[in-house]
């Protein structure tokens, strides 16, 4: 989903394309005379945003295995690192469909990662479900050139889907709640901001709310002091966070030692479980949406979350309930259609509709293949004292009430 930077992806590409020329037909083999099902997970190993794809797709296949299979078939899960790097990501979607003749590609986080890969995906006629990226571009592309892309699949909600439902807490809870009509967006200057924080600044003028504060900053940024002590001196009452990874912690540790205003937005590194003691609970009062919670989003999702947690010792983050989705989704739609050929593959797909655990009807537009909408949700946690993590907005998904920062007197 995030991602530094990814203006280098046309040089990466052109550097790496004498490597991928080969049209050999990857994919599409004869499911009669398969052994197994061969789904490549792709996903940066060395992050923990990886480890939630690989995690999640590990329960889904050994559920469905211990099922029988599909129509007795093993689902085999081969693991490609992409490292979050855009020349490494196409590198090993190659290996993953030339040599390890995988069928279908589940995962990847980074958005720049898929868009290196997806103009290869039909020289391999291989299809790729993408489960943590958000740029639009990703599916703007399959209907700009259906033909050509077709291949691609995103099974999570893009960053515009996901800044209205920011735009939405803000103005039901911050406002509509709390009573604050001053705020500030702080956001990484990443792809996938690039609309999300002008759109979310414009969405709150539109609803007669006070942007005093709105910055995009550099992701390698380390010290926060300059920036909050600004926001505090503006008299803000709510600041929206917009990041991925690199900065959680510092940005953090800033507005705990700043004080400047409670804070509420999206801060991915504050999903993971470990974010308390990596923070030394300085966290506490922080708040930020997460696509999946310990919460009855479905039937299915407390039971899929508790079994993650007692199998992996960590807490699912937000790609892997999308992640565990898509491979129960491809099972479905090879057992239905008895096939491996991508074709029949995208077929069954365009025409899904899945319970899973993060909606009752998952499914994908036919004409872009994005995620249909309103067929996600996002639930806003709150960190509070001694490391709970306490669903508070939307109502329907409620654990516990929100707490106001101690140091926070309106």
């Amino acid at each position: 989903m995030f991602e530094k930077s990814w203006r280098l992806i046309g040089a990466f590409c052109l550097a790496v394309l004498f490597l991928v020329m080969p049209t050999t037909e990857a994919a599409n083999r004869d499911f009669s005379k398969a052994n197994t099902v061969k789904i490549g997970i792709l996903a940066p190993v060395q992050m923990p945003v990886g480890n939630g794809i690989i995690y999640a797709a590990r329960l889904a296949a050994d559920e469905i295995n211990a099922k029988g299979g599909i129509l007795g078939k093993k689902v085999e899960l081969v693991i490609g690192d992409s490292e979050s790097k855009p020349e490494k990501g196409v590198l090993v979607t190659k290996k993953l469909a030339l040599e390890d003749k995988v069928d279908v590609l589940v995962g990847e986080y980074s958005s720049g990662v898929a868009l290196a890969i997806q103009p290869f995906l039909s020289q391999y006629e291989i299809v790729f479900i993408s489960t943590g990226c958000a740029s639009p571009d990703l599916h703007r592309n399959v209907s700009k050139n259906y033909d050509k892309n077709k291949y691609y699949f995103m099974n999570m909600a893009d960053s515009i889907q996901q800044e209205k439902e920011a735009a939405r807490f803000c103005k039901e809870f911050v406002n509509g709640k709390l009573g604050y009509k001053k705020f500030a967006i702080l956001a990484e200057n990443a792809k996938w901001t690039e609309e999300y924080a002008p759109e979310l600044k414009k969405d709150l003028e539109n609803a007669g709310l006070e942007v005093l504060f709105y910055e995009r900053f550099d992701v390698e940024l380390k010290d926060f002091s300059p920036t909050f002590a600004k926001i505090k001196s503006l008299n803000v009452e709510w600041i929206s966070q917009v990041l991925s990874h690199a900065a959680s912690i510092p940005l953090v540790r800033g507005w705990a030692e700043s004080k400047p205003a409670p804070m509420g937005g999206v801060n991915v590194g504050s999903q993971d479980a470990k974010f308390w003691e990596s923070t030394g609970g300085v966290c506490a009062g922080e708040i930020g949406f997460n696509h999946i919670a310990r919460a009855p989003l479905t039937s299915k999702t407390i039971a899929f979350w508790d079994k993650y947690e007692k199998t992996f010792k960590n807490t699912p983050l937000y790609p892997s309930g999308y992640t565990y989705d898509a491979v129960n989704m491809v099972a479905e739609v090879i057992k239905k259609k008895k096939s491996l050929k991508s074709k029949d593959i995208i077929d069954g797909l365009e025409n899904t509709t899945h319970s899973g655990v993060i909606h009752t009807a998952v499914g994908f537009d036919k004409k872009s293949h994005a995620i249909l909408e309103g067929r996600y949700g996002l639930s806003f946690l709150q960190w509070q004292e001694g490391g709970k993590q306490v669903v508070i907005f939307p109502d329907k998904y409620k654990t516990g009430e929100y707490v106001k920062p101690a140091w926070w007197k309106k």
